[in-house]
């Protein structure tokens, strides 16, 4: 027995060396190698990418890991977070009153220990009237930072008291990285050493004090820890990452990380496809050879032997050559790259060679096992009679097995079941369009080959039509290709510049609140003075919704952030707000109010980055009126026409909904739920509020405003716009390399499908050489029969890429769809380009060989 397999083996490497030069085996090789080393490439430089961001990211929690807490943490979680290796940090948050002389302002005050920060930088200005400033750890016991705001509302103290205990103010907080973006929440801040907390006898049993320990250390202990510790919070505690975590950079590290799970699964689906095509050509050719080997005695589990052991070796030896040449495109691509990526990016590790090595295997088994399966049942009857076993991919189970596979596969790379089901939507799509427009437009070509005086252009069209089902079959896969590579192409070109437009240069980074009214028009000629143009000055007034028509609120208080008025940056609270308030109001039977504050506003300008969705802006024929932001409008069921009341202070004010808009909650200016007509609220004392965009070379300017008005509070959200602008940035180059080596793969698959067509077209030739037709008008037929094919599959890849992108931008990027018109001219132009080059090139050989030689080929 066992000599027998060794004969089996033998034959099967004769067979393979055999075969290997004949192209279909070439082609599955090449595919292989592409998936494993595009796979081996992006996995390793997006993952090290990623990874980088996430790293940089960390620096807005000032730790990997933070843990909060509205009871103090147990000491046990910061003991087990040291027998890891891990280092730590606490914080205790609190709000009290800062006393310097004669002066007093509230203050929210941050107590750390000297390891803080654990990421990121804390720099300190000095006190003496400089912009002298200098990166430092957390203050020793005895010495507090404060914020400018607060040290010019104290006079410029050199000492102030918290509670019972008097510091030394030891300098100005100018940069903190893990400082609240809240607009509402900012602007009087302490920083002091955890160590002084006793002796202030702030904290008194009922005060509400927020406790945090923050942790950093590698990937491997965070991840032990926090399996440790998760079991053992309550509801109440918290342990969350910077992508869980407040930060304004949240929803940018989510859209980078779709981006780039999208772009490496592209890769792979195209090679994939290029292994399926190749595989079935391969079958189809070995059909006579089969049924040769049964009439001479051989077995079934013969020809499986011979033909998957091939299959295997081939597979092994392509997976080791793209490991390798995916380990050397990796590195190229840092060094070509190095001027766009961060300076230091974490080392490779085996993941990527694991992921890609499955891949490999993945791929040539799954694409290329239901064309042999159906290969190893031909009859041999077939040696007599010729047409016996055609028709190698009809089988239901290999479409079924290959569907599963491409279901596994995207959702392997993604591990997102939206974008899952979003690529497998747009295939299903794309195969029904595919279907019909392409039978209908290969249909139309007999209308056209018969107006037509052009030979070589009717023989073309003659040829389209007589060979409708295997040409739709290659407009499948040409339109598979092309429709990926466009994707990928808008991913780069559009998408990713819409992102960019989003954070766009001089984009307001900072804000500027607590306006009093009277300071208004002195503030304004400041900023005019300065040369500065801020957005709208707004009016905050403060005020609850109590009733809705004749339905009184029900009212609850929790422990949200006040955000009545948010910037762009802060969408991702505003979203875990809403969240949570719908989880309260599905126990509640009746409707239930904000249980808060909102910060209101009133203004006859609408306001920029919304849109009206119902209704008119503020009529003029409508007294007492309002305009209502539309995702508070579905939550508590609000529609035009109702009466709104709120309870400003003591007094209650009603007025009429005329509108209700979207809101971009990504633009950095003020933007609110409920925008009131002058009517309403006008007479209510207001603090204003504003945005601007301020050079770093100009900062001082600031010091100087907030010298002469102290009660400003002014927040800077410069480092966050930076961080994102770094994350789009590294994004963006990640992406041009994954294109790169998509439309290697898309070559491949045009490739293997124009392989697929050979056979037929020598027969073709040696029908149109023997009756006596010129190379020039059969070279010329065949160029526009593919470019025809071409023009065809890229006018159907721009109608899929474009709904598959509707798709993506709407559900998984969480991004305003915009109609890709480039796409529409891309798509055909390019498709056709590209189409008619591969398939020129790859039939040019059948025009060098004489007849004679074509017939002892076909023979």
């Amino acid at each position: 027995m066992q000599n027998k397999f060794m004969t089996w083996l033998g034959l099967s490497l004769r067979l393979f060396r055999r075969e290997f030069g004949r192209g279909e085996l070439t082609v599955i090789a090449l595919s292989i190698v592409l998936a494993v080393s595009s796979v081996m490439a992006l996995s390793s430089l997006t993952d090290r990418v990623q990874q980088s961001i996430l790293a940089k990211s960390a620096e807005f929690l000032a730790a990997d890991k933070d843990l909060i807490s509205p009871i103090e943490i147990n000491q046990e979680y910061f003991d087990k977070a040291e027998s890891l290796g891990l280092n730590i940090d606490k914080h205790i948050y609190f709000s009290s009153m800062a006393f310097a002389g004669e002066k007093m302002n509230l203050a929210v005050v941050k107590a750390v220990t000297q390891n803080y920060p654990l990421r990121g930088e804390l720099t300190v200005q000095s006190t003496q009237d400089s912009t002298d400033t200098f990166v430092t750890k957390g203050p020793k016991p005895g010495v507090v930072w404060i914020s400018k705001r607060l040290y010019y509302a104290l006079d410029k103290p050199e000492e102030i008291d918290v509670g019972e205990a008097s510091f030394k103010v030891g300098g100005i907080i100018d940069a903190e990285p893990d400082a609240p973006f809240q607009v509402f929440n900012s602007g009087t801040r302490v920083i002091m050493n955890v160590a002084d907390m006793p002796k202030t006898e702030v904290i008194q049993p009922g005060s509400r004090v927020t406790y945090a320990g923050l942790f950093a250390g590698s990937e491997q202990q965070l991840q032990s820890y926090e399996g440790w510790i998760t079991p053992q919070l309550s509801e109440s505690q918290k342990f969350r990452g910077v992508k869980e975590g407040a930060s304004g950079i949240t929803s940018s590290l989510e859209r980078a990380e779709s981006f780039l799970m999208l772009a490496g699964v592209l890769g792979v689906l195209l090679a994939a496809i290029a292994i399926s095509v190749s595989a079935r050509l391969y079958s189809q050719r070995h059909l006579d050879s089969i049924a040769i080997m049964k009439t001479l005695g051989a077995s079934v589990r013969q020809v499986q032997v011979i033909y998957l052991f091939q299959l295997c070796l081939i597979a092994i030896v392509s997976i080791a050559v793209g490991l390798v040449i995916g380990a050397g495109m990796q590195s190229l691509a840092l060094y070509s790259l190095a001027d766009y990526l961060p300076k230091t990016l974490p080392p490779l590790g085996l993941k990527p060679f694991f992921v890609a090595t499955i891949t490999g295997f993945v791929c040539a088994l799954m694409f290329s096992v239901p064309a042999l399966l159906k290969l190893f049942n031909v009859p041999p009857l077939r040696v007599l009679r010729r047409n016996l076993g055609d028709g190698v991919t009809s089988s239901l189970s290999s479409q079924i097995i290959m569907v599963v596979t491409t279901i596994a596969l995207v959702w392997f790379y993604s591990q997102d079941l939206r974008l899952t089901a979003i690529v497998l939507g747009a295939g299903a799509v794309l195969s029904v369009v595919i279907i019909i427009v392409s039978r209908v437009l290969l249909s139309a070509c007999r209308v056209l080959s018969t107006k037509t005086s052009n030979s070589a252009l009717k023989l073309a069209l003659a040829s389209l039509q007589r060979r409708s089902k295997e040409n739709v079959s290659q407009v499948i896969g040409f339109t598979l290709a092309i429709m990926l590579v466009l994707i990928l192409y808008s991913l780069k070109n559009s998408i990713i510049q819409e992102w960019q437009e989003q954070m766009p240069q001089g984009a307001p980074n900072h804000f500027i609140i607590n306006i009093a009214q009277y300071e208004l028009p002195a503030i304004e000629a400041r900023f005019e003075e300065q040369g500065i143009k801020p957005e709208q000055f707004y009016p905050i007034v403060r005020g609850r919704l109590t009733q809705i028509n004749d339905e009184i609120l029900k009212q609850r208080r929790d422990n949200e952030q006040e955000d009545g008025a948010k910037f762009k940056g802060k969408k991702e609270l505003h979203e875990k707000s809403e969240s949570n308030e719908n989880n309260e109001e599905a126990k509640e039977e009746a409707r239930t109010g904000f249980g808060r504050e909102l910060n209101l506003t009133f203004t006859q300008k609408f306001p920029d980055n919304n849109e009206i969705i119902e209704g008119e802006w503020m009529p003029a024929n409508v007294e007492k009126q309002v305009s209502v932001e539309a995702k508070v409008a579905e939550r508590l069921e609000l529609k035009l026409g109702d009466q709104l009341s709120f309870l400003i202070g003591s007094q209650t004010v009603s007025a009429k909904i005329t509108s209700i808009r979207t809101v971009d909650w990504n633009s950095l200016q003020p933007n609110f739920y409920m925008i009131f007509s002058d009517d309403v609220i006008g007479d209510f004392p207001a603090t204003y509020i504003t945005s601007f965009y301020l050079p770093k070379e100009e900062k001082l300017w600031l010091n100087e405003l907030v010298a002469d008005y102290p009660t400003l509070s002014i927040i800077d959200v410069a480092a966050m716009l930076e961080q994102i602008q770094s994350v789009i940035a590294q994004v963006s180059v990640a992406i041009q390399f994954v294109l790169l080596i998509v439309v290697i793969a898309a070559t491949l698959v045009l490739l293997a499908q124009v392989q697929s067509s050979l056979d037929e077209r020598k027969k073709e030739t040696v029908i149109f050489r023997t009756i006596g037709a010129k190379g020039s008008i059969i070279r010329n037929a065949i160029t526009y029969e593919f470019i025809s094919l071409g023009g065809i599959a890229g006018f159907i890849a721009a109608l899929v890429a474009e709904f598959s992108l509707y798709l993506l931008q709407t559900y998984s990027f969480k991004m305003d769809w915009v109609w890709h018109w480039e796409l529409w001219l891309i798509g055909p132009l390019v498709g056709a380009a590209f189409v008619a080059i591969i398939g020129s090139l790859s039939t040019r050989s059948l025009l060098k060989i004489t007849p004679s030689e074509l017939i002892r080929q076909l023979a």
